[in-house]
């Protein structure tokens, strides 16, 4: 195999035949996972021999990509595995890359393959994308001032806030302003008002942080927040709040667009949404409502007498405001179509559906809008939705093991340190002997 392999890429032959003989039913998924690891191999020596993206590293990553469209569809392997390490190497040109993909010039890229980047380098790709943005934005706004064709000369968002009370208001104010002057994209600097200091990146980071707080707060109204999965959703009412959902998905674009992690937590729904990803119902449930998940779990092996006793219909109730609780039909004339063994499964797609889509569309669409007014360029695409979550708001889990390797002690303490080994046992909830 690796022969024939080698054969095929110096001679730039199309691995069509391979790629079939691969996806074949036939050929167990380790074959496929050999093959992607022999293809990654090529491509990492023959980077790191040639310091140049040679005919063979092109018909490489093709068949690769073939492999991975296959795997994505049939859940054969990780999307990890088909990340290369030579391509996500620090010392990898990633910015002539990007250059020659976003060029149109129609050379080989490795961003036309976005795959193979790991979501590391994906965000390097982005924030170069968001540093190019920012400079046009930049010259832009000081050659309107040089011109004297510009009222507001700043070549910054500006943000100028109070604290406390204030802090959502000033905010919102001003990001409307920004939005409709056009200088969302410029880069941003924060200033507290009656507070010395220069917004070096810690302004910025504490703004975000105190920012989120407000925005996610239950009394606000805009969001709820599970005790049980710890995740917020939109608050589904009928209520006209379109203007501050689309400031907010702004504000969240913003953070994107500056680089800074968020501190809150959506499902993983919420990305796919994001993306334009089609859901999958009423799996996508399960993260951000369990027990409906699994309640409709056991309506789908109920019986006909079974369901007939509990006298569901194609119709729900969804709260409308202040408390108010309205039906809505899943189906038109839903509340005469009974719950049968026949249509069951229609009625856990339709209720899913409403709960995820229907029920929010209002809201989401205002947020979604907000959002892609800065995260709208081509870099995005690049990002699975799990990828997307974590860069928004980091990973969920936190490596306890790293954290401590990489932790440095001050006014006496180490590693050794009684107090010190006491807190680490506390983290990990238990002690280590």
């Amino acid at each position: 195999m690796k022969t024939v392999l080698h054969s095929m890429l110096i001679t730039n032959r199309r691995p069509t035949l391979l790629h079939r003989t691969c996806m074949s039913s036939s050929v167990p998924c380790c074959c496929v996972c050999r093959i992607v690891g022999l293809l990654q191999q090529y491509i990492t020596l023959t980077l790191y021999r040639q310091q140049a993206i040679t005919p063979g590293i092109e018909a490489a990553t093709q068949l690769l990509g073939l492999l991975e469209t296959t795997s994505s569809e049939q859940a054969l392997l990780e999307p990890a595995e088909f990340y290369n390490d030579a391509v996500n190497e620090p010392d990898f040109n990633i910015k002539e890359d990007y250059k020659r993909w976003s060029s149109g010039s129609g050379l080989f890229s490795f961003c036309g393959h976005s795959w193979i980047y790991d979501p590391a380098a994906k965000s390097r790709i982005l924030q170069l994308e968001n540093q190019m943005q920012q400079l046009a934005a930049f010259e832009s706004s000081m050659m309107q001032a040089l011109m004297g064709g510009a009222r507001e000369s700043c070549p910054f968002l500006l943000l100028r806030i109070r604290r406390g009370a204030y802090l959502l208001r000033d905010t919102l104010m001003q990001i409307n302003n920004a939005k409709n002057n056009g200088s969302l994209k410029k880069p941003l600097k924060v200033k507290f008002i009656g507070e010395e200091g220069v917004d070096e990146g810690g302004l910025q980071k504490e703004f975000f942080q105190l920012l989120v707080r407000e925005c996610f707060n239950p009394e606000f109204g805009m969001f709820v927040h599970s005790d049980e999965t710890h995740l917020h959703w939109f608050h589904a009412s009928s209520m006209d709040l379109d203007t501050e959902y689309e400031l907010i998905g702004i504000l969240i674009g913003l953070a994107i667009y500056n680089s800074h992690i968020l501190e809150f937590q959506f499902p993983l729904v919420l990305y796919k949404k994001l993306m334009g990803q089609p859901l999958s119902l009423p799996d996508d449930l399960a993260e951000l409502h369990p027990e409906i998940h699994a309640s409709l779990g056991k309506l789908a092996v109920m019986t006909d007498e079974e369901l007939a006793g509990m006298g569901l219909t194609f119709q729900v109730e969804t709260e409308a405001g202040f408390g108010e609780r309205v039906a809505v039909d899943l189906v038109p004339g839903g509340s005469s179509t009974p719950v049968t063994a026949g249509n069951v499964q229609q009625y856990i797609t339709a209720y899913a559906d409403h709960l995820l889509n229907g029920a929010v569309a209002r809201q989401f669409g205002a947020f979604q809008r907000g959002f892609l007014r800065l995260c709208s360029g081509k870099a995005l695409h690049f990002f699975r939705p799990a990828e997307l979550e974590q860069l928004v708001c980091g990973g969920r889990v936190v490596d306890l093991s790293a954290l401590q390797a990489a932790t440095h002690y001050d006014d006496g303490y180490n590693q050794h340190s009684a107090a010190i080994r006491w807190f680490w046992e506390v983290r990990r909830g238990g002690t280590d002997g």
